[in-house]
C-alpha cells in the first residue's frame, strides 16, 4: 500500500513537471513577447523576458542589444532602478562582442557613448570623478587596435612580402638591388613577427580572458582581505574590467593599474563569440 502511494506521488510529480515545462514559452516566443513589450514601452516586462532568455542560455547579439535598450529606457523613467545604466552598458558591450553586423556594432557604440555621458554626468553631480575609462596595459591596448583576423591577415601579407624579398635577393645581380632586397627582408621579417604576436595575443584574449562590466553604482574596490581600499572613488558604473577569478561571493578584477576585489553581484560577465 505504501509502495503504491509512493508510485502515485512520483507519477503525479513527473506529470506536474511536464505540465510546467509545456507551459514555458519557447525562446523565440519569449523574444517576440519581449520585443512587443519594448515597443509598447512596458519596460519592466521587456527586461524580465530578456533576462529570462539569458537565464535559458540564449547568447545572441540582438537579444543583448535589446536588453541594453530596455535598461537604458527604464533608467530614464520614474521606474528606474539602481544599476539600470550599468546593465544597459553590459547589454551593448555584449552586443558588440557577439555581433558580426557592422550596423549593429555602430548602433551599440553610439548607445554606449550616450549612456557613458549620462553616467559621467551623474558621477560629477555626486562629486566623484567623471572619468569612466580604466586604462588597459600597453600590450592589451595594442592587441585591441584590430581584430584577431586583421592581425592574422597582416601577418600573411608580411610573410608574402618576405618570401618575395628573399627570392629577389637570391636572383639579384646588382648591388643596389641586393641592398633593397635586404632592407625589405628586414622590415618584412620584423613586421611578420610583430603581427604574428599580435594575432596570438588577440586569440588568447578571445579564448582565455574573461571580461565583465561593473553594474552596481557605488561599488567599492576591496583589497585581498576584502577591506575597502581607502582614498578611491567608487568604481564607475558601466566600467569594463577583466575578471580574474571568483571566490566566496567576491570577484577579483583587474583593469590597467586597478587590481582588487568587489562583490560578485557588482559585476556581470560578458559573453563572447567563439
Amino acid at each position: 500500500m505504501r509502495r503504491s502511494a509512493a508510485v502515485f506521488a512520483f507519477v503525479a510529480l513527473a506529470t506536474s513537471a511536464r505540465i510546467v515545462r509545456a507551459a514555458e514559452p519557447e525562446p523565440q516566443d519569449l523574444f517576440r513577447e519581449a520585443t512587443e513589450a519594448l515597443a509598447a514601452e512596458r519596460l519592466g516586462d521587456a527586461v524580465a523576458k530578456l533576462e529570462a532568455l539569458g537565464d535559458r542560455g540564449v547568447v545572441d547579439a540582438v537579444v543583448s542589444f535589446d536588453r541594453g535598450i530596455a535598461y537604458a529606457s527604464r533608467a530614464r523613467t520614474s521606474a528606474a532602478q539602481p544599476g539600470d545604466l550599468g546593465r544597459a552598458v553590459h547589454g551593448f558591450e555584449e552586443a558588440r562582442e557577439l555581433s558580426r553586423d557592422g550596423d549593429l556594432d555602430d548602433d551599440a557604440k553610439r548607445a554606449l557613448g550616450s549612456i557613458r555621458t549620462e553616467i559621467a554626468r551623474r558621477r560629477a553631480r555626486a562629486g566623484e570623478s567623471a572619468e569612466l575609462a580604466i586604462g588597459a596595459s600597453l600590450g592589451r591596448a595594442l592587441v585591441e587596435l584590430a581584430s584577431e583576423n586583421t592581425w592574422a591577415a597582416l601577418a600573411a601579407v608580411a610573410s608574402l612580402v618576405l618570401s618575395i624579398a628573399i627570392l629577389a635577393r637570391a636572383r639579384a645581380s646588382l648591388g643596389r638591388a641586393k641592398v633593397a632586397a635586404n632592407t625589405t627582408i628586414g622590415i618584412a621579417g620584423a613586421a611578420l613577427v610583430a603581427f604574428a604576436l599580435l594575432a596570438s595575443g588577440a586569440r588568447d584574449v578571445r579564448l582565455h580572458v574573461r571580461e565583465a562590466v561593473v553594474v552596481s553604482p557605488g561599488t567599492r574596490l576591496l583589497d585581498a582581505r576584502k577591506i575597502v581600499v581607502g582614498g578611491r572613488d567608487p568604481l564607475a558604473e558601466g566600467a569594463r574590467v577583466t575578471l580574474v577569478e571568483e571566490e566566496g561571493g567576491f570577484s577579483h578584477i583587474r583593469a590597467g593599474t586597478l587590481d582588487g576585489w568587489v562583490s560578485q553581484t557588482a559585476v556581470l560577465p560578458l559573453a563572447k563569440r567563439r
